[in-house]
């Protein structure tokens, strides 16, 4: 709770109080009304309300008549409360419109909302870094509905992809254990470093699996000898982009019809093949029952590549091999497919 409060006082503007304009309002009713019922008590038929009446047509300038005759005393006061009322009130007004200027520029309404999302995240994944490799990767859990979270220290670089005002963002230095707590990652089921320098990405990862010690994590490399180093921190995998995109251009030569079946076909939306891991979760109906009694190529056209089973992965499983509890598949189908394998799994006993 009081990380939480700690989190509201962060992301709020400093807001200015109108008390001393609110104090001299207040007082200048208080005084004009007493003023006015006191000339006119002994005069006229005068309530307190009718005294508050004439002091609030003074203070706000509406400029009705007065209620009973002033003599020059009572006009000296309209005089008083009038300069001072009016002051007062103009002077609290401008101090609220340049709160809301302030809460607007600041979209603080926007910013409270989004840390209430962060802390209701669970098995999200959160991507540290927001340049150009960033940004790519974003898109990438975008097109495939993942929840995630941008840690970032400036939000400045180009915004190629068109999507920083749509994305749950926390401005801060990712080294700092307190800005990867905010964005969850006590709850967090991965993290993507996609920042280019190796120092703070090996600083990164370290602090990263001291506050989650199960949390898969991808770290970008671009300098091959930094790659030990990331392993040895706790980074689950490295990617050196320059090396992927230098083997992709040598593959669309070596292997042009394979790189076109893989981009015409792989990829996001419902028709679109991909590849999945999917675990088989405990008390499932399918435990001991062999992949031939779970027909799954016939119920929903997906095929099981691989079974990953503890270290072991068997490739091309047979027909007769048994499932056990905590199996996970590596199922090749359609994003529509792969749907119906997973509520398929799900079932339970």
């Amino acid at each position: 709770m009081k990380r939480n409060k700690k989190l509201y006082l962060e992301i709020k503007p400093i807001l200015k109080k109108p008390i001393l304009p609110s104090i001299v309002l207040i007082c200048t009713i208080i005084v004009g009304t007493l003023g006015y019922y006191i000339l006119w008590m002994d005069k006229y038929d005068v309530t307190l309300f009718d005294a508050f009446y004439m002091t609030f047509i003074t203070i706000t300038t509406i400029g009705y008549a007065e209620i009973f005759p002033l003599d020059q005393t009572g006009r000296s006061l309209t005089i008083v409360i009038a300069l001072v009322g009016i002051s007062s009130l103009f002077f609290m007004f401008t101090i609220i419109m340049e709160n809301l200027f302030i809460l607007q520029i600041n979209n603080y309404g926007r910013k409270k909302k989004m840390v209430k999302t962060v802390e209701n995240l669970k098995n999200h994944t959160i991507l540290i870094g927001y340049g150009r490799v960033g940004q790519l990767a974003a898109l990438e859990l975008l097109k495939n509905h993942e929840q995630f979270v941008v840690i970032d220290d400036d939000f400045q670089e180009n915004d190629i992809i068109n999507q920083k005002e749509f994305l749950l963002k926390i401005k801060g230095d990712a080294t700092h254990d307190e800005v990867l707590i905010k964005a969850g990652i006590k709850r967090a089921k991965g993290l993507i470093i996609a920042t280019g320098n190796p120092a703070t990405n090996v600083f990164i990862v370290l602090g990263a699996k001291v506050l989650n010690p199960n949390l898969t994590i991808v770290a970008r490399c671009d300098e091959h000898e930094s790659i030990e180093k990331l392993i040895r921190a706790g980074a689950t995998q490295i990617v050196n982009p320059f090396s992927i995109g230098g083997q992709r251009l040598a593959h669309y030569i070596i292997n042009p019809n394979v790189i076109d079946f893989v981009e015409t076909n792989f990829g996001s939306g419902e028709e679109k093949f991909n590849i999945e891991n999917i675990k088989i979760p405990e008390n499932s109906i399918w435990n001991n029952q062999t992949l031939k009694e779970m027909n799954i190529r016939e119920q929903t056209g997906v095929t099981i590549l691989a079974i990953r089973r503890g270290e072991r992965t068997i490739l091309n499983p047979p027909a007769d091999i048994a499932i056990n509890d905590g199996d996970e598949f590596l199922a090749f189908g359609t994003f529509k497919d792969l749907k119906k394998v997973e509520r398929m799994l799900l079932m339970t006993k």
